[in-house]
C-alpha cells in the first residue's frame, strides 16, 4: 500500500515539524515584541546551505501574523512581507517588490488601497533599466529613490497601526528579506538598510522590523556596500541541530505519517540514530536522508538497511543532496581535474583535519599546483582552512566526502 510521505527535502520545514533553534525563536519573538512597543530591532539570520534559515523565517511568520502565540505574549497583528532576492534584484525592482506585497496583503479595503496608491506613486515614475540604476546616476539618484521609499513606506505604516473607524489595527509591518547572499551590485544592498533605517527614525516611524536571512557571504556584501550597515542588526548565526532535537524531528514525521495513513510506520532506534549521524545536524540534509528511508521501506519498519539503502543507491538520499548542494563546487566552479583530485584525497579524511604534507604524499602533481589549489578551494569556501593549526584544511561535510567517494567521478565525466 502506498504511504504519504510525511518528510519535505524540497521546502523548508513546517511550523508542525520544526524542532531546536529555541534561543533564535526567543530572540525574534522578542524583536516582534519591542517593534510593536516602538523598540524596533532588525535581524540577519546567517547559516550554510540546508541549516534551517528558510524553516526559521516559514516558522516565524505565523507567529507575527498572530495565528500562532508565542509563549507569554498575546497574539502579535503584524503585517508580513516576504521577500526573496536573486542575483539579477535591483534597487529598483526589490523597491517594487515590497510595494507589490505590501499591497496584496493591505490593499483589500478600498480606502486603504486607495490611500496605498496615492502613497506610493512614486513606483511608477522610476524608471528601469535592465542593467538597473545606471552608471551615471550617482548616489544622489539613490538616496532619492531610497528617500521616497522611506516616507511610503513610515506612511503605510502610521496608517495601519492608527487606522480610521472601522479598521483593524496592526501592530507593524515585518518584512522578511530571504537569500540575501544572492544581492548584486545593483542592488545596494548594505547602503539600503541602513539609510532605510535612519530615515524611519526620522519620520518617527518605529513599528517597522527587516529580518534578513542569508549565506554568511551576506555579511561581507552588506559590509562591502555600506561599512555600517551591519550595525543595525542583531546576528543569529543558526547552527547544526543538536542529536535530540534531530530525532525529534524523525519522530515528529512519522506522527504525521501516522495520523494520514491507514498502515502504521514505526523506526528502529538503531535506524534512528543513523539518520542522526548522517543529517550531521543539518535539517535539509535530515528530511532528505528521511524521506529516502521512508520510500524504501516496505515492511512498516524502518531499519538500518533502509537506511542505508536510502541514502547510498543510486538516485537516493546522498545523490539527491549532492545534486544541490555538492555539484556545483565538484565539477562547476573547479575546471581543473588536480583540484579535485585534491578534494578526492581529501575526502578519505572524511571531513576530520588532513595535513597539507598527507596530501601531497598522494597528490601527482606539482608542489606549486598543490598550493595553487588549496589557496582557490579555501577562496571559494569549499574547503575549510584550520585557523588556529598551519597547513590543515578539511572539507565542511562529511555527506560532501562520502559523495565525492560514490558519486562524483560520475558527475566529473558528465
Amino acid at each position: 500500500m502506498k504511504k504519504i510521505n510525511p518528510y519535505k527535502p524540497n521546502s523548508p520545514v513546517p511550523p508542525g515539524m520544526f524542532a531546536g533553534r529555541l534561543e533564535e525563536i526567543k530572540a525574534l519573538e522578542n524583536g516582534l515584541y519591542q517593534t510593536k512597543h516602538g523598540n524596533p530591532s532588525n535581524f540577519l539570520i546567517t547559516g550554510e546551505r540546508g541549516i534551517g534559515k528558510s524553516s526559521l523565517i516559514t516558522y516565524i511568520k505565523p507567529t507575527a501574523q498572530g495565528d500562532i502565540v508565542a509563549p507569554g505574549y498575546e497574539p502579535f497583528k503584524f503585517v508580513v512581507v516576504n521577500t526573496v532576492i536573486s542575483n539579477k534584484s535591483t534597487l529598483i525592482s526589490f523597491i517594487k517588490l515590497i510595494e507589490r506585497n505590501l499591497k496584496r496583503e493591505i490593499g483589500k479595503i478600498e480606502k486603504v488601497r486607495g490611500f496605498l496608491d496615492d502613497t506610493w506613486s512614486f513606483v511608477q515614475r522610476l524608471r528601469i533599466m535592465d542593467s538597473g540604476i545606471d552608471k551615471a546616476q550617482t548616489h544622489e539618484e539613490l538616496d532619492l529613490i531610497i528617500d521616497d521609499f522611506s516616507f511610503s513606506l513610515a506612511q503605510t505604516c502610521d496608517r495601519i497601526t492608527n487606522p480610521e473607524k472601522g479598521e483593524v489595527s496592526k501592530d507593524g509591518i515585518v518584512i522578511f528579506v530571504d537569500e540575501a547572499d544572492n544581492a548584486c551590485v545593483d542592488l545596494h544592498i548594505g547602503y539600503f538598510f541602513k539609510v532605510v533605517s535612519e530615515l524611519l527614525q526620522q519620520h518617527g516611524c518605529a513599528n517597522i522590523i527587516f529580518i534578513v536571512a542569508g549565506l554568511p557571504e551576506v555579511l561581507n556584501k552588506l559590509a562591502e556596500s555600506h561599512e555600517s550597515s551591519l550595525r543595525i542588526f542583531a546576528q543569529l548565526k543558526v547552527r547544526e541541530l543538536n542529536p535530540e532535537d534531530r530525532k525529534y524531528v524523525i519522530d515528529r514525521g512519522l506522527e504525521v505519517a501516522n495520523e494520514q495513513n491507514a498502515e502504521q510506520t514505526t523506526i528502529s532506534s538503531e535506524a534512528r540514530n543513523l539518520l542522526s549521524t548522517l543529517s550531521e545536524g543539518y535539517p535539509h540534509f535530515l528530511q532528505q536522508f528521511a524521506h529516502s528511508a521512508f520510500e524504501t521501506n516496505t515492511d512498516g519498519e524502518i531499519s538500518e538497511e533502509d537506511v542505508g539503502r536510502g541514502a547510498f543507491k543510486v538516485g537516493g538520499a546522498l545523490d539527491a543532496i549532492g545534486s544541490r548542494y555538492y555539484q556545483s563546487a565538484y565539477s562547476e566552479q573547479i575546471k581543473s581535474d588536480e583540484y579535485r583530485q585534491v578534494l578526492e584525497i581529501m575526502a578519505d579524511s572524511m571531513n576530520s583535519w588532513i595535513k597539507k604534507s598527507d596530501i601531497r604524499e598522494k597528490f601527482t602533481g606539482s608542489e606549486h599546483a598543490l598550493s595553487n589549489a588549496l589557496q582557490a578551494l579555501t577562496s571559494r569556501k569549499i574547503i575549510l582552512k584550520n585557523p588556529s593549526k598551519v597547513g590543515e584544511y578539511r572539507l565542511q561535510h562529511r555527506g560532501f566526502a562520502l559523495w565525492i567517494k560514490l558519486f562524483g567521478q560520475r558527475k566529473k565525466e558528465m
